[in-house]
């Protein structure tokens, strides 16, 4: 799962995070091994899929709440030739995730401070990405109106979940369709060291979103889509 030509690299970027996360809470995983496996081996499962397979390049690839830059980092590591964006609220995270971005001299990849449901409505980022990534951030039913404005048409929402959520893919039917979401491919994987099964969703965007997509959070939170 780890790619052993970044081995060296994936340990920097460790290090580093390590250090920060003593300063701010960016993560629970506050050891080398935690980090090593509930972070950074979890963030790469989705290389061992046909998405970001070995050759990929000039894909533009958007990470949705990357707190302390999972999975952004370490797949921008070891996808080069790949473009990274990573967006969070808190701007203290950000700041955190773009010290370590300046130690390892990652230069594909580049953080921005915000809310989702304002820079989902901002030319810049609306409809620009072939992936959007979103790792243990919210609901199946509210992470798509999160994610998918920012997608392209014919673009991929990738979300990282544990295997049991059948209720939460039921939850997810009306914002699937109202939102031209469609799930294509379950990737389950299983994580060393006994970290157990989780698995990847990935949905295809077929149409452009909604220009009133996504809404505002106050509405957002008192009506999901379901």
């Amino acid at each position: 799962m780890i790619p052993e030509a970044f081995h060296s690299r994936l340990e920097a970027l460790s290090d580093a995070f390590l250090r920060e996360n003593e300063k701010l809470n960016l993560s629970a995983m506050r050891t080398k091994e935690l980090n090593w496996y509930g972070n950074i081996a979890d963030s790469l499962a989705i290389l061992d899929t046909p998405l970001l397979h070995p050759d990929s390049s000039d894909l533009r690839i958007l990470d949705l709440g990357t707190g302390g830059g999972y999975p952004l980092l370490p797949l921008a590591i070891c996808r080069e030739k790949c473009r990274f964006t990573g967006i969070d609220s808190i701007g203290k995270k950000m700041d955190a995730v773009r010290r370590i971005i300046a130690t390892l001299e990652i230069s594909n990849a580049e953080v921005v401070t915000g809310r989702s449901e304002e820079l989902g409505h901002d030319p810049a980022y609306r409809e620009r990405f072939d992936l959007v990534l979103s790792r243990a951030v919210a609901p199946l039913n509210v992470l798509l109106e999160w994610c998918a404005p920012f997608a392209k048409v014919g673009g991929r929402v990738v979300a990282w979940k544990s295997m049991k959520i059948d209720a939460e893919l039921t939850d997810s039917l009306l914002a699937r369709a109202e939102l031209s979401c469609h799930l294509t491919d379950q990737y389950p994987y299983e994580l060393p060291a006994g970290w157990g099964e989780r698995q990847l969703l990935v949905f295809e965007k077929t149409f452009k979103t909604h220009e009133k997509y996504p809404r505002p959070a106050s509405v957002i939170k008192k009506h999901p889509l379901r």
